[in-house]
């Protein structure tokens, strides 16, 4: 799971399924996970639509490009 939701709903962090980096605190800043995501995808993170994920940031997607594993 990549999306981690506090027990309320109103809050979530994205989290890269590769290194383990948190972007904590989205949903207070953006309020909900699809506009969250369009804008990480912006930027370089790779994955599913969905919260479950998979989900990867920009230094795994590239380092896994270098190295030759997609």
């Amino acid at each position: 799971m990549t999306a981690l939701h506090l027990a309320d709903g109103t809050d979530f962090d994205l989290v890269c399924d590769g290194c383990g980096l948190v972007v904590e605190h989205l949903g207070a800043n953006l309020h909900s996970w699809d506009l969250a995501w369009s804008l990480f995808r912006r930027h370089g993170w790779i994955g599913d639509r969905s919260a479950g994920g998979p989900h990867g940031c920009p230094r795994c997607t590239a380092q896994a490009a270098a190295t030759g594993n997609h």
